[in-house]
């Protein structure tokens, strides 16, 4: 079996089914969609970030590495469970994670500067 097919088997056994295009517009126009919720769910994730900056004490906080690794151990495990590439998955997420530590300790210093001034 080849990796490819490996990938697509698993693809079937989640909640959204690709559905089958017959022309590039069509396979175009799905693509777009896609890309606008994984853009819906980056927001919400931000969201997330935005508040982890006001609960945390202290800007040491802000980067846990043995968080990290955790997060990209699961990202990396459900990719496998649902046929997307794991190396793919774990690129994204730790460029994505290095990001949102940069934001949330930006996030962080702003509102530690509101409630000094």
């Amino acid at each position: 079996m080849t990796l490819y097919k490996n990938f697509s088997d698993k693809r079937k056994n989640i909640e959204y089914s690709a559905k089958v295009c017959s022309n590039m517009d069509d396979l175009r126009g799905e693509i777009d969609q896609l890309d606008r919720l994984i853009v819906e769910l980056l927001s919400v994730r931000q969201g997330y970030m935005e508040q982890a900056a006001h609960i945390k004490q202290d800007r040491n906080l802000v980067r846990d590495e043995k968080r990290v690794e955790d997060v990209v151990s699961k990202v990396m495990n459900h990719a496998e469970n649902v046929g997307a590439h794991p190396e793919l998955v774990e690129q994204l997420y730790r460029n994505m994670i290095e990001w949102c530590i940069n934001y949330e300790m930006d996030v962080f210093d702003t509102a530690r500067l509101k409630k000094e001034s």
